[in-house]
């Protein structure tokens, strides 16, 4: 047997099966996509995100499947015997040595026999009894990291539509002032050949020019990826622009929620599906230590069948039979502190990853609240920035009108007010990545359970609603504590009645 690699028409019949594919899994956008419809798209047609879906549904047939260990076992078995000769034997006295039988025989050449045997063993039992508690486990793990993934997925959305948004709304702005650069370049060559200016000057406003070129084509770029980075997100072909509703007027952002950091993180850590996670692995690792002890112990077997025989010297061909059988390997006892400190590392080792993770999304939350207050302040800034950039502009269009400033410095003062209106839509775009990395740090998932069953404007209404409520400042934080104060009100309110 030889590797067998695959030949380019083996591979190009893929690559033309997956054009398909693609065409077919997504429908074609018909009208420009606001936020929460990206958003929406993202969650029903991202290629990740049926992933872990899939991944999801593996975890739940797992489990399934570990469930049906704990069945006992119903076993059917036949067969056929043939012989060339007779099976004969005979016997002899131990005592003489003599032979007291003639050579006698109690089984047929040819025979069939068939049994059915249903069996049970109380060990096995319980070691598959607790594997199915762990395969349960697991699947709440992926489905837990299935819901981070759907709102990291949020986020990245997020960040690129209003990147894309934004960037769009100026492209036009971008293409004209790049057109009158040309010209202006194209003028000042002409005389450059005319010597109709001094040579020094000419080269300074062509540089000048070409400063301004440059930034223009850095902005164009700037359009042409944010459209891709949001396209393979909504899983739409990355060479086709993508129609998106950019309001005229940016949405304020909401103010950053007003409670402790404390208990900011401790709602982020009660939401964090690494973090309940790693509570699980724990779960998961006191299971493993019960199994290893488990099978220690000795194992019992009950059994029953149903047997058949076509021996025709059989008085019965048929019968039942029931049997209990122990069986128990003592040579694994010797193993018990090997298998103590196994646990015992397994345990510090979860205990680590735990504590790994604790700290991790505490940091999430404090660097989210932290980057979102400076975008925020950031932001501000920009929009300062912009508005005296565009006054300088007003007043540039003016001077040239009069011919006070050369048409160089009057495009250059354009330059700048476009590059700062960018700089503030980029502000914008920033900070309402900073947002969605602030609800991500705080584990809020507006998803639907069954958003699969949704249609994209459905899931998109369902999205706007939420996120409209969290905007208004109503964010959903309950504090992990005041479970455990409501838990112990409860626990000594039974301990009253019971007392009675």
């Amino acid at each position: 047997m030889q590797p067998e690699p695959l030949d380019r028409q083996d591979i190009a019949t893929a690559i033309q099966s997956d054009e398909m594919l693609f065409e077919q899994m997504t429908p074609a956008i018909t009208e420009p996509l606001n936020l929460n419809q990206a958003m929406a798209r993202a969650l029903k047609y991202n290629l990740d995100n049926r992933v872990k879906l899939m991944e999801q549904a593996l975890a739940e047939q797992s489990f399934n499947l570990a469930k049906m260990d704990m069945l006992p076992v119903l076993a059917a078995n036949a067969g056929f015997t043939s012989r060339n000769n007779e099976d004969a034997s005979s016997s002899e006295n131990v005592r003489t040595g003599v032979q007291s039988l003639a050579q006698s025989t109690s089984v047929d050449k040819d025979r069939t026999d068939a049994d059915l045997r249903l069996s049970w063993n109380v060990l096995d039992f319980g070691v598959s009894y607790l594997k199915a508690k762990q395969e349960a486990d697991r699947f709440l793990i992926v489905k837990n990291a299935r819901r981070d993934i759907m709102a990291k997925l949020l986020q990245q959305t997020r960040s690129a539509y209003w990147k894309a948004a934004v960037t769009q709304k100026l492209k036009p702005r971008i293409d004209a002032l790049l057109i009158d650069t040309e010209k202006a370049l194209a003028q000042l060559d002409q005389i450059q050949r005319e010597r109709l200016r001094a040579p020094l000057d000419v080269l300074q406003e062509q540089r000048q020019l070409l400063s301004i070129m440059r930034n223009l084509k850095s902005l164009q770029r700037s359009v042409e990826t944010s459209q891709i980075e949001l396209a393979s997100l909504i899983n739409q072909a990355p060479n086709v622009e993508i129609p998106l509703q950019a309001p005229s007027e940016l949405p304020e952002l909401p103010p950053l929620p007003s409670n402790d950091l404390d208990v900011l993180e401790r709602v982020a850590l009660a939401n964090s599906g690494e973090y309940v996670g790693q509570l699980y692995n724990a779960r998961i690792a006191q299971r493993e230590a019960r199994k290893s002890m488990v099978r220690l112990l000795p194992g019992l077997e009950f059994s029953y069948s149903a047997n058949y025989d076509s021996n025709s010297y059989l008085y019965n061909d048929t019968w039942a039979q029931a049997g209990v059988r122990v069986s128990w390997n003592i040579f694994r006892l010797f193993a018990i502190d090997e298998i103590k400190a196994q646990n015992e590392a397994r345990d510090q080792m979860v205990e680590a990853r735990r504590l790994a993770s604790n700290m991790a999304t505490l940091a999430r939350v404090n660097l989210g609240w932290q980057q979102y207050h400076n975008s925020l302040d950031s932001l501000a800034i920009a929009q300062r920035f912009q508005a005296l950039d565009e006054q300088i502009a007003d007043f540039s269009k003016q001077a040239r009108a009069s011919r006070a400033i050369s048409g160089t410095q009057s495009l250059l003062n354009q330059a700048k007010a476009l590059n700062s209106v960018l700089s503030n839509s980029l502000a914008y775009a920033d900070a309402q990545d900073a947002y969605g990395g602030f609800l991500f740090s705080l584990g809020f998932n507006p998803v639907p359970e069954d958003y699969q069953r949704y249609d994209v404007d459905t899931l998109a209404s369902n999205l706007d609603a939420s996120f409209r409520q969290w905007s208004g400042g109503s964010l959903p934080l309950q504090d992990p504590a005041l479970w455990l104060e409501a838990q112990s009100e409860t626990t000594q309110a039974q301990d009253g009645q019971a007392s009675l």
